[in-house]
């Protein structure tokens, strides 16, 4: 056994008092070294690229309390896989990162995300979402006032307010959760996403969602990434809604949209896309389902689409009425018959109702919508006076294409026309089978 006396007892007493005190001093000295040292931003943003998969650029790192790491002048760069350049994919003035426990907390200012179109900007969220195996936490939160994206062109820009969100980390499953707010003429619109890597299901299903939660309609160029909704709905369309992508492996995407679309120009729509076919007022559509998705030969396209048209006073053209009548069976009054055996060239309207579905046959069922005032089945109306009923039985896609695009002469052998503005309408569910005759001479531009 030890004496012990009063060397030893000094002795002992001097090395507590190093290890209490002076270890500590050391080693926060060397910490201070260790991070002020030139390369020490460098060591940050390497760590940070192997946690995250991406080449990562910092500007200044500073550490303003324990547990807390602040970081300016963030870019997140990946390479291409060809040509093996670095792409931008995101910029931020300031993070802030703080750990508590397995969570991590950003506090993000002014970022930036870019990438050159929608359908890249989902493949390089799902690949970030495949790599998050790699994070050690089981949950990133993170928090900006405003952010931007940048999905390649004006049209596809957007700014957002009170971005905030969590990434949650689960063994088979990875859920990024968004909830933002969008300002627009008509106040704010709160809005929700979430996107989602399910491994528990073969191959791997990545799915998307948005939706619109409370406040005005969206501009209709919130759609932009999927159509060019300007061009087709008219300037001052909206839209409120849920609309969901999902893709399984590396197949093809598959859509579902529920909501409504308000202040559709009629002339827009009809009248620009498909010349010599007159129609005018205001529309609103809302739309209980529609589903796009791999029609097998016919490619991808909409499967099947159910909902109800409703437009105010307007005005529509005769040869439209009258092909309205000849390919898709819809039943004129004999008061609108009346008005077109004078020689009116437009009839104008009061009302349309217009309640469809359209199935994955091509079949187009139609039903009136124009509330009690008259009979069911009719979907226009004059000031005082029905003017024409819905077909009895199914119409089809084939005649809707033939009564919007209209050819030199009738031919019983043409299925459809072939042409430049007929394409666009081949997404609708089409029926089985041959779907186009031989191409016609008709004005394709």
């Amino acid at each position: 056994m030890v004496s012990l006396t009063r060397p030893v007892r000094q002795g002992l007493a001097t090395l507590v008092l190093a290890v209490v005190s002076i270890a500590p001093t050391v080693h926060v000295g060397m910490t201070a070294w260790r991070i002020n040292r030139p390369g020490h931003v460098r060591d940050v943003e390497i760590e940070l690229g192997r946690a995250i998969g991406m080449h990562v650029s910092l500007r200044e790192v500073a550490y303003p309390r324990p547990g807390e790491v602040r970081v300016r002048g963030l870019v997140l760069r990946r390479e291409e896989p060809r040509g093996g350049r670095l792409a931008e994919l995101a910029r931020a003035d300031t993070v802030s990162l703080e750990r508590l426990d397995r969570e991590l907390v950003l506090r993000i200012s002014d970022p930036v995300f870019r990438a050159d179109s929608p359908l890249e900007a989902l493949g390089r969220l799902s690949a970030l979402l495949a790599q998050s195996g790699r994070i050690s936490s089981d949950r990133v939160s993170f928090s900006s006032s405003a952010c931007r994206f940048d999905l390649g062109s004006e049209g596809l820009a957007a700014s957002l307010r009170d971005l905030a969100g969590e990434l949650v980390i689960e063994p088979q499953r990875t859920t990024l959760k968004l909830a933002f707010a969008v300002a627009g003429s008509g106040g704010v619109t709160r809005c929700e996403a979430t996107l989602e890597r399910d491994r528990r299901v073969e191959p791997v299903a990545t799915t998307l969602t948005a939706k619109t939660v409370e406040g005005p309609p969206l501009p209709a160029r919130a759609l932009a990434p999927f159509f060019d909704a300007g061009d087709w709905l008219g300037p001052r369309a909206t839209v409120l809604g849920a609309l969901e992508l999902r893709q399984a492996g590396a197949g093809g995407l598959e859509a579902r949209f529920t909501g409504s679309i308000h202040e559709i120009d009629l002339g827009v729509l009809v009248g620009k896309r498909f010349p010599g076919r007159r129609l005018s007022g205001r529309a609103h559509v809302a739309i209980t389902t529609a589903r796009w998705g791999d029609r097998g030969d016919q490619g991808p396209g909409w499967l099947e689409a159910k909902g109800e048209l409703t437009a105010d006073s307007g005005s529509i053209g005769v040869p439209l009425l009258d092909a309205l009548t000849r390919e898709m069976r819809f039943r004129p009054t004999a008061r609108l018959k009346a008005q077109t055996a004078r020689g009116a060239t437009e009839v104008d309207f009061r009302a349309i109702g217009l309640g469809f579905a359209i199935n994955s046959e091509g079949e187009i069922h139609l039903e009136g919508a124009l509330g009690t005032e008259f009979a069911p089945d009719v979907v226009l109306a004059g000031a005082t006076m029905p003017l024409m009923s819905a077909p009895h039985g199914a119409a089809s896609v084939h005649g809707l294409i033939k009564t919007l695009v209209p050819t030199p002469a009738l031919d019983s052998s043409l299925l459809v026309p072939l042409t430049a503005r007929s394409r666009t309408l081949f997404a609708l569910p089409l029926a089985p089978g041959p779907t186009t005759g031989r191409s016609t001479s008709v004005d394709a531009n």
